[in-house]
């Protein structure tokens, strides 16, 4: 997403794209166009609700294809919440709930789930004390002279980190499982300072153990949401993440001084030789120029974007050019084709016609022409430092529905963290939603004791090879199943009623040893090879979560 103002512009959407909001608050005159490759708003969030059956009951099921809760420990997501008035949508998990509180850990060669304490009595019963005490001693006594701090240039990685404070088999059992969620990746790869910055803090306040907390930050407009928050672990929307996606979109289409482009990706961009403005040129030939420039494209695509411009540089003679004033304010693109549904895996074993809802997309149509003017002589922006210097995972997310039959009380956990095989399908993780976030799904009975179906999520892939079969195969689900049934030490699980896949690729960077340092090469190359109107941030910039994104986008211009 591309932000653009007359003057101001993004480009490549996320959430972090949606900076426009704050930049349409801040500067409330100057015209600011909103640039994005695909048909929807809001990166890899995608909620949706589909209907199920089973014994003669039905329900809508909200099934989240990336991100699915937040936790309340970003400001600058609950001042977004606060601002775009969405308190009233807020479904939140206690911190003291079985969701909350129940953590299992699956590690290969073993058979069933191991409980990760969330207390002291609980680590005295654990059968994981035996890693866990020791490593707690090891880091109390440890005096560690390679402490990271924000002023030095030392990194390492999260193994590595975890090695050095909580010795070797900490590291082993509980590494790369900690940052599976957030990361997808491997942390022998992922960097400290980078994954783990709350750390970066501890010099100036003395600290040299994992256990102070990070000190309060600046002021953020909250109302009464900090409130809703305490006692909070986690939060979501009951119509999922969607929810905060579409509400931004809707407030950005609302004013008057900021248009919407979705749809149409940035195939060239330059400086203009004579104002020195930025010149953007879209695949359908608009040409907008802009005085300032926000990047939040992944950086690899930034970068084949800074080729192509040198290949082929805008040319002089007549193109489609619209100011930032004449855009027109979004265009309805319809969404691209749902992923196979119902699974072919789950079809072949079945053969049950009409057990699956899928919504019906509708189309509409465009009628807005650009105007046909001269573009201005221009010249390719300067190529930038470390733009592929960071690989990224793609992740395979699979969400089961369970039959009511299949209910059970017992399955009251919100999250399985596993260290998945080198071979095999390479599941990253589990979450049991039906357990977490109950009340986004409408169930067919009021009676809060009749059985409910019974809603899971799975990830694979991250720093593992594709699964094995692959997702397309007939043979995929039955050895999801196989495996799940293993991880949770139960009997065979019972046929699905509704199975999606969605599979995303290269969908999380992955800030490898020295990602702080580089990126802080990046951001100084921009401002000396670009200028102080331009910024380049993102996810493989700043940090992966939904809260880096929106903090990243609420500091976008501060100092313009």
């Amino acid at each position: 997403m591309l932000i653009m103002a007359r003057r101001l512009k993004s480009s490549n959407s996320s959430f972090i794209g949606l900076a426009a909001f704050h930049l349409a608050r801040r500067f409330p005159t100057p015209h600011i166009t909103l640039i994005e490759k695909a048909p929807t708003i809001g990166g890899w969030v995608h909620s949706e609700r589909v209907r199920v059956h089973d014994g003669g009951r039905d329900c809508e099921i909200l099934l989240e294809g990336g991100p699915r809760t937040l936790r309340p420990g970003s400001k600058a997501v609950l001042e977004l919440i606060n601002l775009l008035n969405l308190s009233s949508s807020i479904l939140t998990v206690s911190d003291t709930s079985p969701a909350a509180r129940n953590r299992f850990l699956h590690l290969p060669g073993t058979h069933g789930l191991v409980h990760i304490p969330s207390s002291l009595p609980a680590l005295l019963r654990s059968p994981l004390s035996r890693v866990l005490f020791p490593a707690v001693l090891k880091d109390l006594v440890t005096l560690h002279r390679n402490t990271l701090n924000v002023e030095s240039s030392r990194d390492e990685s999260v193994d590595a980190f975890l090695t050095r404070h909580f010795g070797p088999e900490f590291a082993l059992k509980f590494g790369s499982a900690l940052v599976h969620g957030i990361y997808a990746a491997d942390s022998r790869v992922l960097s400290t300072r980078a994954a783990l910055r709350w750390l970066l803090w501890r010099k100036a306040a003395g600290a040299a153990r994992v256990t102070e907390k990070e000190p309060q930050e600046e002021r953020y407009d909250l109302g009464h949401i900090e409130y809703l928050m305490k006692g909070v672990s986690v939060y979501s929307f009951k119509s999922g993440l969607q929810t905060l996606v579409d509400a931004l979109l809707e407030d950005l289409e609302k004013r008057e001084n900021v248009s919407v482009i979705k749809g149409d990706p940035v195939a060239k961009l330059s400086r203009t030789n004579d104002s020195r403005d930025f010149e953007l040129e879209t695949e359908s030939g608009r040409t907008i120029v802009s005085s300032h420039l926000v990047s939040a494209m992944p950086l690899p695509a930034l970068h084949e974007l800074l080729q192509n411009s040198y290949r082929h540089p805008p040319s002089s003679h007549s193109t489609a050019h619209i100011s930032s004033h004449s855009l027109p304010r979004s265009e309805d693109i319809v969404r691209p084709p749902l992923p196979p549904f119902p699974h072919p895996a789950l079809a072949f074993r079945t053969h049950v016609p009409g057990r699956y809802y899928i919504p019906q997309l509708t189309r509409s149509t465009s009628t807005s022409t650009p105007v046909k003017t001269p573009s201005q002589q221009s010249t390719a922006l300067p190529m930038l430092p470390h733009l592929l210097a960071n690989p990224t995972s793609s992740v395979v997310v699979i969400n089961l529905v369970f039959p009511l039959r299949h209910h059970r009380s017992t399955l009251r956990a919100s999250a399985i963290l596993s260290r998945a095989r080198r071979l095999g399908l390479g599941i990253l993780g589990t979450v049991f939603d039906s357990c977490a976030l109950a009340g986004q799904d409408i169930q067919g009975s009021a009676d809060a004791d009749a059985p409910r179906f019974t809603k899971m999520t799975v990830m694979l892939g991250g720093p593992y090879p594709s699964p094995t079969p692959d997702p397309s195969s007939p043979m995929f689900l039955p050895a999801l199943l196989k495996a799940l049934s293993s991880h949770l030490g139960t009997p065979a699980l019972p046929e699905p009623c509704l199975v999606r896949v969605r599979q995303h690729a290269h969908c999380i960077p992955t800030p490898t040893v020295g990602h702080v340092e580089r990126m802080a090469e990046l951001r100084a190359a921009v401002s000396q090879f670009w200028g102080k109107e331009a910024a380049v941030i993102g996810a493989g910039v700043g940090g992966v979560s939904v809260g880096d994104c929106v903090e990243a986008g609420r500091r976008v211009g501060l100092d313009w």
